[in-house]
């Protein structure tokens, strides 16, 4: 099987816009309950590993601009 640089980065961005649908979904969910959205805890965690986070930004960027660079 034989990917192409467009099918990753298709795939990539699906991933990313059904993950961001489901936060969206759980946190109006959450709201709606009285309780504390499941994103409270992912900010919490953003700022405990700042630096994991900013790695994890950048290795997305470096796949990103390795892709898409022409």
């Amino acid at each position: 099987m034989n990917f192409r640089p467009e099918a990753i980065l298709s795939l990539i961005a699906t991933a990313f816009s059904l993950i961001a649908f489901l936060l969206m979904l759980e946190e109006s969910l959450a709201l709606r309950a009285g309780r504390d959205p499941m994103t409270n805890g992912v900010r919490a965690w953003v700022r405990r590993f700042p630096r994991v986070t900013y790695a994890l930004a950048v290795v997305i960027g470096m796949l990103l601009g390795h892709l898409l660079w022409p």
